[in-house]
């Protein structure tokens, strides 16, 4: 008699704990308005709703697991969907095409390895970042940043922390408009916010730029900063800028050129990437040799390379 009491209330037990969590997934989904239940439910059918927030400014966050278990959340602005950011578990999940980028990187039992993949509304490709701690030029655990888009285009590495990427769910629509504008035809690869510093990952004419917003509406004072984008091996270096090196830098050899647009004149960054500080310089595409004395110019140093 004991022993079926005991198996009675273990039953009960067990009952009043599934109908609490059936209840608990109910009252969940039931705060999440139509629209966006509608659309997630397309995108993300039979996966499990761990979360629902009702942000500020129209934001809504889902957070949920996805097929293979790996946590996600997938954000929307006055309802519409805008990015979905998901821990990937396992780097065999990853497409095959972004394996085989990796590999070729040569990143050789990279440690702490952490994989977050993020689509985003107005980008066609989504974007896995990896981030692990690697040896570099005598830093046993530099942090290594790598994108890579899902086709396996590589994108950059940055070896610092970019700020989390599920921070800015919406980006502003006058970036979008004005790489549009500027940089006709370009696909927009990917995204990353660099100490408040907005940096679109475009392809360009076959060439990734790396295009900065300070500001965030067109009319901001410090709105477009820059867009620069690395030359190849052969690109021809303007006369006058390799004479104005020369004489102001004799002794300075570059392994890298890069191209650097801004509303303040186009210039190229020289740079050595030998050196463990890779020092590098910018010099104004119309500077001339007789600016520097004449004019008392000094070259302009770089010296923490935002890409690689």
């Amino acid at each position: 008699m004991k022993r079926t009491n005991y198996v009675y209330y273990v039953l009960v037990c067990m009952l009043l704990c599934f109908t609490a969590c059936d209840k608990d997934k109910s009252s969940i989904e039931d705060e999440i308005p139509a629209a966006i239940k509608s659309d997630f439910s397309t995108r993300y059918p039979s996966v499990k709703i761990t979360a629902f927030q009702n942000l500020s400014n129209g934001l809504d966050q889902i957070d949920f697991l996805d097929k293979e278990q790996n946590e996600a959340s997938i954000s929307y602005v006055n309802e519409i969907w805008k990015m979905t950011s998901t821990k990937i578990n396992d780097i065999d999940q990853l497409p095959a095409e972004v394996q085989n980028t990796f590999r070729e990187l040569r990143y050789y039992d990279p440690q702490n390895l952490e994989i977050c993949k993020t689509e985003r509304d107005g980008m066609e490709k989504s974007l896995y970042t990896l981030h692990f701690q690697y040896l570099w030029k005598g830093f046993e655990h530099m942090e290594h940043y790598v994108f890579i888009n899902d086709d396996g285009l590589y994108l950059t590495t940055v070896r610092w922390k970019p700020n989390d990427t599920r921070w800015y769910p919406g980006l502003p629509k006058d970036h979008f408009d004005f790489i549009a504008d500027k940089y006709k035809g370009a696909e927009i690869r990917g995204y990353m916010n660099d100490g408040g510093y907005h940096v679109y990952f475009i392809l360009h004419e076959n060439i990734i730029k790396f295009v900065t917003f300070r500001g965030e509406v067109a009319t901001d004072r410090e709105f477009w900063t820059e867009t620069r984008y690395e030359l190849s091996k052969d690109a021809k270096i303007p006369e006058n800028v390799i004479k104005v090196l020369n004489q102001e830098k004799p002794d300075f050899t570059y392994t890298h050129v890069y191209y650097v647009e801004s509303k303040e004149g186009n210039s190229y960054l020289l740079q050595d990437k030998n050196r463990d500080d890779e020092l590098g310089y910018y010099i104004g595409e119309n500077r001339q040799p007789a600016d520097v004395p004449d004019k008392g110019y000094s070259l302009k140093r770089f010296e923490s390379p935002l890409h690689e």
